[in-house]
C-alpha cells in the first residue's frame, strides 16, 4: 500500500548534537484528500485508528515506537512535570526528561513549541507556549526548572522555537495585547498582533541563554497552509502536529 512521504521539520541548531533526536510533524504525510491531512490529534473528528497510525509513523521516523512518547494533556497553563517514562501526563504544558529514549512531546496547531537541550546535564525539555502560557512565562519557568532542579548552566543550554502563528498573522484582542511589552505588539492594523516567537526568545535570553544558542524558525502555521495545521485558520477542521525530542543514550 502506497504511503505518502512524511515532511518533518528539523532544527539545524539541535541537529549538531549526536545524542539527541528531534523533529516536528507537518500536515504532509497523507493523501491530499484526507479529512485532516496528516493529523496527530485525537478528539477532533478524525478517525482514531487513522490518528494512531499517523502517530506510529511519526515516532518511527524518529527511531521510536509510539509507546515511547510522553505526551501532555495541555491546558494552556504553566505546570511543569519531570518525567522518566512514556505515557500521558495530565494537565501540564511542559515536560523535562533525563532518561534515554523517552520522546517528550508537545502537540501544536498555532501555539509555539519550545524545545530545550542542556548538554552539560543531559536533559531535554519541551513547552507548549500559546499566548496564555507565554503570559504566564512558561518558557522562563521551564528554563528556571532546568537551572535550579537539574543544575544546568544557562549559558550552555540550546533552544529551538518551532513553527507557530507568526507575528504578521497572530491577531489578539486589546486585552491580550496589554499583557505583553509593546515591543512585541503590532497595533498598526484593525486588531493587535503579537510576536509569540520573539516573546519566548526574550524569556530565554533574560534567563541567561545566549542569543546564539536560540534558533527561531521563520515558518508560520497560519501563512504556510500547505505545510501546517492551524486552528486559527481552519477552526474545527484543523488537525494537530507533534514536536518530539529525546536523548538517545545515557552518558555517565
Amino acid at each position: 500500500m502506497f504511503e505518502y512521504p512524511l515532511t518533518l521539520i528539523r532544527s539545524s541548531l539541535l541537529s549538531q548534537f549526536p545524542n539527541i533526536e528531534f523533529a516536528m510533524s507537518t500536515r504532509q504525510g497523507e493523501a491530499p484528500d484526507a479529512p485532516f491531512g496528516f493529523n496527530l490529534g485525537y478528539e477532533l473528528g478524525d478517525a482514531d485508528e487513522r490518528v494512531t497510525g499517523n502517530i506510529a509513523r511519526f515516532a518511527e521516523a524518529l527511531g521510536l515506537d509510539a509507546g515511547d512518547l510522553a505526551v501532555m494533556k495541555q491546558v494552556h497553563g504553566d505546570t511543569i512535570r519531570d518525567v522518566a517514562e512514556p505515557g500521558l501526563y495530565d494537565a501540564s504544558d511542559a515536560l523535562v526528561c533525563t532518561q534515554p529514549r523517552v520522546g517528550i512531546t508537545v502537540r501544536v496547531a498555532d501555539c509555539a513549541p519550545v524545545i530545550l537541550y542542556a548538554p552539560d546535564v543531559q536533559a531535554v525539555a519541551v513547552a507548549h507556549a500559546g499566548w496564555r502560557g507565554t503570559a504566564e512565562h512558561i518558557t522562563a519557568k521551564l528554563l528556571a526548572h532546568l537551572i535550579e532542579q537539574k543544575h544546568a548552566d544557562p549559558a550552555g543550554i540550546f533552544a529551538y522555537i518551532g513553527p507557530c502563528a507568526g507575528k504578521e498573522h497572530y491577531e489578539v484582542g486589546p486585552e491580550v495585547a496589554a499583557l505583553f511589552p509593546a515591543t512585541y505588539v503590532d497595533s498598526s492594523g484593525d486588531r493587535p498582533r503579537i510576536d509569540l516567537k520573539g516573546l519566548n526568545a526574550q524569556q530565554l535570553e533574560h534567563a541567561g541563554i545566549p542569543s546564539a544558542n536560540i534558533e527561531i524558525d521563520e515558518l508560520c502555521t497560519i501563512r504556510d497552509r500547505a505545510l501546517f495545521h492551524s486552528w486559527r485558520r481552519d477552526g474545527e477542521r484543523s488537525g494537530r502536529m507533534l514536536a518530539t525530542i529525546y536523548l538517545k543514550d545515557s552518558i555517565e
